[in-house]
């Protein structure tokens, strides 16, 4: 913004200067035009010898100057002889038309020079230095220890590199779910009553706990892994009881789970003969999951199933650990 206002003073002051130039050229050019335009008169001869001789006035123009200087040139009072028609002849034109340029003269008043406006105006010299000073002057100082507003540098803080977790060794991802059931019931539409079945239950090594039902455990005393568990047959499934002598069912239903704790082929088989015996007792049978008499196809189809199994849990622990 600053150096725009300089620029614009100094085509201000050039402008002006060129109007004071132009119009003192103007003036000078009209003023020398009015004197060589003027005509020099007539050549004609004087008729009358009466008039009064005057001093010619020669007129010369000073080359360095805008004015014509008037001289008087002395004339000689000795009257040159008339020769007659010869002087209508040859006549000097200078001569001749001296008086009447001599009016010329006398009438014209002095020429002054015009008045312009351009004459009112000052002179303004530009000077180099004055010019150079007024730009130091405008132009602010700018030092190494001038306070400038500068956007303070923003520092990239370094992404923090995420530690790399060291590898955790996956677990071996266990197979599917699966539920071998067996079911014990009682014959020709009868019911077992509690207090047989109960008795008969705890004769075969079985305890009642978690979830009202009573489970098989690794070892005897019921503090170990449970192998599998018994439940009612009927809905829904609880063999809780306040008195084993008004609790009656149609049946119990044996089920274990694979995986399960140990070795399952040996835990079914513990389960299959739990069943047998109290079936036994109670003068029940043992039927298949689908409620068929257990016969000795389906208790191979039940080890086979337990044996495949095992053969998918070992595959896919070998695989993993390579």
């Amino acid at each position: 913004m600053q150096e725009l206002r300089i620029v614009l003073i100094v085509v201000g002051v050039l402008a002006i200067a060129g109007l004071l130039i132009h119009g003192l050229w103007t003036n000078r050019r009209e003023q020398s035009g009015k004197f060589s335009d003027k005509p020099l008169g007539k050549l004609e001869t004087e008729s009358n010898d009466s008039a009064p001789a005057e001093e010619p006035v020669a007129k010369q123009e000073i080359a360095d100057d805008d004015f014509e200087v008037v001289k008087k040139v002395s004339k000689s009072s000795k009257q040159e002889p008339s020769f007659g028609a010869m002087d209508n002849d040859y006549s000097d034109p200078l001569l001749d038309s001296e008086p009447e340029t001599r009016q010329e003269l006398e009438q014209e008043e002095p020429i002054k020079p015009k008045h312009t406006k351009a004459d009112d105006l000052p002179t303004i010299t530009i000077s180099s230095d004055a010019y150079s000073k007024h730009m130091d002057d405008d132009l602010p100082s700018v030092s190494a220890t001038d306070d400038f507003d500068i956007e303070p540098e923003i520092e990239v803080e370094p992404e923090p590199v995420m530690a790399t977790a060291p590898a955790v060794e996956e677990e071996p991802e266990e197979p599917q779910l699966e539920v071998l059931v067996l079911h014990v019931k009682a014959n020709h539409n009868q019911q077992f009553v509690g207090t047989q079945l109960f008795d008969s239950m705890e004769q075969n090594g079985l305890h009642f706990g978690a979830m009202s039902i009573y489970h098989r455990h690794a070892d005897l005393t019921g503090n170990d892994k449970v192998l599998f568990s018994v439940a009612n047959m009927m809905k829904p499934g609880s063999l809780a009881h306040d008195d084993p002598e008004t609790f009656v069912t149609d049946g119990i239903s044996f089920f274990m789970t694979l995986p399960c704790y140990g070795d399952a082929e040996q835990n079914f088989k513990i389960m299959l003969h739990t069943a047998q015996m109290i079936a036994d007792d109670l003068g029940g049978n043992v039927l298949d999951d689908k409620y068929a008499l257990m016969t000795r196809d389906r208790i191979d189809a039940f080890k086979r199933q337990v044996q495949q199994f095992e053969a998918k849990k070992r595959a896919k622990q070998a695989s993993q650990a390579l």
